[in-house]
């Protein structure tokens, strides 16, 4: 292998002199975390580890980062310009420095003038004044409460709301709350359908006179950190959009609904291609909504329900030849929608509900009916509130989809849209993510001259071969590894390689899956969901989706890894010893933690180990199950710069584990690498036992030795010389281990019991030989469920064969011959 050490010493002294200040980036808040379209502005990063960041890694079009300046390690200013056709909402961005990416953080887009919001305005008393249709960006302290003032006339509108939990901060859940010009309150919002825990209003003023807006944390809780944006003005802000989708590429008639001055329609075009994430903007009189009502952009044309359709008997006109979408409301408590579709026993099709993930309070129980009325097939929730099921019709036929509430409940609000279709095949690549609750390895990130491990996990859908990924748009000198998936699996260890010539630089990658159903080709990209906001139970109040995977070129690592392929096969019920060599580069001379983050099912090892400072290489030793698959596996090791160990604590032992993460501003650990490095893939096959053996059941003796015998025989290749060891053995009974060679036939082992040896049946020996196949030391596992059975001291009988008699060929040997039974005398 070629060596990956730094090539002078200029290089190397200048390396080891940085080793105690290497630390990845991280942005712990952005502030104020919204600016205007069209427009620049400035935003502060927080966090760790930013003094040398060399850009600002945008994910979305029309946003240019002019300028990027660190005040310090923990903060960082960055200027950004925003076109006039920029996107509103959230934009995902990464910082990118030397030594790694931050965390994916996001700020928003607003098409309001963005003015701070000052203090004092605790109190009505002490509220602004602003002015009519901007964006105020605050900050609710613990306790605090922010107030702001508007003249408003009898009959103008006035419509607030508040992006908190959608700024991808801290949690923070606000109220909002509206005061005449008599100091009472007349309105007042907290979660809502539409935005969760952003609540928004609208009123018509019944008065002249100043009005005034409150924002403040439901609980009265709140820090530095706690950050909103308030849009205030007289535009609108409808609560729901029907129909809630359309048809790619035309123009539809949608109507708005859920403001104070009523419903109103309007026109809206739609992209020429399917948008997963798409949102209307409401206009009215010339103003509109600061953000979007989600909306479906599909490649099906709408069905609108037409009443009265609670009773399949009653409805009129031809049953729907699907893929179509049925859109609908359930206007009041105990609405029921019905509507017809022709099925196929030929075709599955799928239902899908589109309603909660739409900002509808309803919560969807649909199901399908034959002309008689029988349910043949029903869905609750899936993975959200929203329903989704499978369909295959028995026979050709007219059949009968059904839409309820859950709870019976309904309004003007409960909008809902179901796509039914034949399911076409997919594929999708993500980065498995370890812990839901964390960004960890979300990102790829290798050192220059040195290897990374990922794990690419690919979703399929009606996709059941091998797929095949690549990426695209890598940086500079940047490489995968062969990347091709088996029909079975659904992710696969994948090394990416950063030649010694890379420059160090960063991309946003295009990361590519390729198969085939039924000849045809079906290509999927990458998709990544980043939890931004944390709710209970695993679940999350505030996410983002991005479409391309953040790589990045970093400083050189004092460390590489090798591991050797291995020269034998792993057998089943056996282990191999992988052989593993790290080379340090100069001013490191740390420990060093290896790690297998794949290893294939039913195959495991320790979590990991340590090489100790004052050696350069070890034996990870992996152990195969007996259900272990016969197959080959691609493998790698990973290792990272190890904790020096604890005063007193012997050298190899584990390292200790990271501190756990707390809240607010942290200080980052300093460490020799924050990247952890990779070998390169090797093949490791895992086979059947090249042998097999019997123990059976071994009867013994409190306080006697007996002999105890494996039979053994070889099915493949074996080590010349292998070394038997007897597991499974009580307490106080033990043996040595014994010498076979590979033609040998049984391994007899001496066992000696002491005489307290327990007493009873111990079904778990095993009998496991040791040995080395072209120094690969491996071992196979035979004999498995043994039987060692001890007697009390003297109660074990046996023949003159040293045959253990059975109790009742002991009682009988112990019964007086009968008379009739005795020698007759001779005459």
């Amino acid at each position: 292998m070629r060596s990956l050490l730094l090539p002078s010493l200029l290089v190397l002294a200048c390396f080891a002199a940085s080793l105690s200040e290497a630390a990845t980036p991280s942005v712990e808040s952005v502030s104020p975390g919204i600016g205007q379209r069209g427009n620049e502005f400035s935003l502060k990063l927080v966090g760790a580890g930013l003094e040398d960041a060399a850009e600002l890694m945008l994910y979305s079009p029309g946003v240019v980062c002019n300028e990027v300046k660190a005040a310090s390690d923990n903060e960082l200013s960055v200027r950004l310009r925003v076109a006039s056709d920029s996107p509103l909402g959230s934009h995902a961005f990464r910082v990118r420095t030397k030594r790694g990416l931050s965390e994916l953080r996001t700020f928003r887009i607003t098409p309001l003038p963005v003015v701070s919001a000052e203090e004092p305005n605790e109190s009505p008393a002490t509220a602004r004044p602003v002015g009519n249709n901007v964006t105020i960006a605050g900050v609710i302290e613990s306790g605090d409460i922010d107030c702001f003032q508007l003249t408003l006339k009898r009959g103008d509108r006035l419509a607030a709301e508040v992006e908190a939990i959608r700024l991808g901060g801290p949690m923070l859940d606000t109220v909002l709350a509206v005061f005449g010009p008599d100091g009472k309150q007349i309105a007042a919002a907290d979660d809502t359908s539409l935005f969760r825990q952003d609540p928004f209003l609208t009123i018509i003023a019944a008065e002249d006179g100043p009005h005034v807006v409150q924002v403040r944390e439901t609980n009265f809780e709140g820090d530095e950190n706690s950050r909103y944006a308030l849009h205030l003005g007289t535009f609108p802000r409808p609560a729901f959009v029907y129909p809630t989708g359309g048809r790619a590429g035309q123009t539809l008639l949608v109507r708005f609904g859920g403001d104070a001055s009523g419903s109103f329609d309007n026109e809206v075009r739609l992209p020429t291609l399917p948008v997963d994430q798409f949102g209307v903007f409401a206009a009215l009189n010339g103003q509109v909504s600061p953000t979007p009502n989600p909306f479906r952009v599909s490649p099906f044309d709408n069905v609108l329900e037409s009443e009265p359709n609670d009773d399949p008997q009653v409805l009129t006109g031809s049953a729907a030849e699907l893929p179509v979408a049925f859109n609908g409301i359930l206007e009041r408590v105990g609405d029921k929608d019905c509507f017809r579709f022709c099925g196929s026993p030929r075709t599955r099709q799928q239902f899908e509900v589109f309603a909660s993930r739409l900002g509808s309070p309803l919560d969807s129980l649909i199901s399908i009916t034959d002309s008689t009325g029988m349910v043949l097939a029903s869905n609750d929730d899936d993975g959200s509130h929203d329903s989704r099921l499978m369909f295959v019709a028995p026979e050709f036929g007219e059949y009968v989809l059904q839409v309820t509430d859950k709870r019976g409940t309904g309004g003007e609000g409960f909008v809902y849209r179901v796509e039914a279709t034949e399911p076409p095949p997919g594929l999708a690549v993500f980065l498995p993510r370890p812990d839901r609750r964390t960004q960890d390895r979300q990102t790829i990130v290798v050192p220059r001259g040195n290897r990374v491990l990922a794990n690419l996990g690919v979703r399929r859908d009606g996709v059941d071969g091998g797929v095949q990924v690549v990426g695209r748009g890598l940086p500079s000198g940047v490489s995968f590894s062969e990347a091709n998936l088996s029909s079975d699996r659904f992710w696969m260890p994948v090394v990416v390689e950063a030649s010694a010539e890379a420059p160090i630089s960063g991309s946003l990658t295009e990361v590519l899956a390729t198969g085939k159903v039924d000849g045809r080709t079906v290509t999927g990209q990458f998709l990544q969901m980043v939890n931004l906001v944390s709710a209970p139970a695993d679940a999350s109040f505030q996410s983002i989706e991005v479409d391309r995977l953040a790589v990045a070129v970093v400083e050189e690592s004092p460390l590489t890894v090798t591991l050797e392929e291995p020269k034998a096969a792993l057998a089943q019920d056996g282990t191999i010893g992988f052989q593993i060599r790290v080379d340090r580069a100069s001013g490191f001379e740390g420990p060093v933690d290896v790690t297998f983050p794949f290893l294939p099912p039913w195959v495991d090892g320790p979590p990991s180990i340590a090489i100790p400072a004052d050696q350069s290489s070890a034996i990870y030793t992996a152990r195969a199950f007996p259900q272990a698959e016969p197959r080959t596996w691609r493998i790698a090791a990973e290792a990272k710069a190890g904790n020096p160990p604890a005063r007193g604590a012997p050298m190899g032992t584990a390292s200790a584990a990271p501190a756990a993460r707390t809240g607010g501003r942290r200080s980052r650990p300093r460490s020799a690498s924050t990247v952890a490095v990779a070998s390169s893939l090797v093949t490791l096959h895992v086979s059947k036992s090249p042998i097999t053996g019997t123990i059976g059941t071994v009867p013994a003796e409190q306080g006697k030795e007996i002999k105890l015998v494996c039979s053994l025989q070889s099915h493949g290749p074996l080590p010349q010389q292998m070394t038997a060891t007897l597991e499974g053995l009580p307490n106080r009974v033990a043996t040595s281990p014994v010498e076979v060679s590979s033609k040998d036939r049984q391994a007899t082992f001496i066992v000696k019991l002491d005489p307290t040896a327990p007493i009873g049946s111990f079904p778990s020996l095993v009998c496991r030989l040791t040995g080395t196949i072209d120094g690969q030391e491996v071992s196979c596992c035979v004999g498995r469920g043994g039987v060692l059975k001890i007697e009390p001291a003297g109660a074990l009988v046996t023949d003159a064969s040293g045959r253990p008699l059975s109790p009742l060929e002991v009682l009988r040997r112990s019964q007086p011959r009968k008379a009739d039974d005795k020698q007759a005398p001779s005459p």
